[in-house]
């Protein structure tokens, strides 16, 4: 729909004399009432409040899950901030925990098991979390988007 040259109301081609808003005789002075120019329906000086999307995906995730799952990379990759950062600070809490534990049962030549079982406890886990995200198919991502 074309526009008053007055007032900048949008006028129907059946306005043509008079225009309905600011009573501008010929609003369409000059412009021609059977086409629209279609850029003048957007809006360019503002910023759309659209983000791009990046599609997730499960290998991906899974990758993420393997090698640096205990820091909730992982969770992060999918756009779950706060599910991240609590699994960061439960690993931390539940590997310190492990590690003292058996620390203390395995006092002696054993010392280094009291690294290394923890360890592979939560890196187990980790796997778990990768394997299930791998195989489970209808997962969402933080965006409400189902990962690939």
């Amino acid at each position: 729909m074309p526009y008053c040259r007055n007032c900048g109301a949008r006028i129907t081609k059946f306005e043509k004399d008079i225009c309905p808003v600011c009573g501008t005789r010929n609003p369409l002075d000059g412009a021609n009432s059977d086409t629209v120019e279609i850029t003048s329906q957007l809006d360019l000086g503002q910023k759309a409040n659209r983000k791009i999307y990046k599609a997730h995906f499960r290998l991906n995730t899974f990758i993420w899950f393997i090698f640096l799952g205990w820091t909730g990379a992982g969770f992060f990759y999918l756009n779950f901030k706060k599910r991240g950062l609590i699994w960061l600070l439960c690993n931390l809490v539940v590997l310190g925990g492990l590690i003292a534990l058996f620390a203390l049962a395995l006092t002696g030549a054993k010392n280094w098991l009291s690294y290394a079982a923890p360890i592979s406890i939560m890196y187990l886990v980790n796997i778990g979390i990768g394997i299930y995200y791998i195989c489970k198919k209808d997962i969402k991502d933080g965006n409400g988007e189902f990962i690939h």
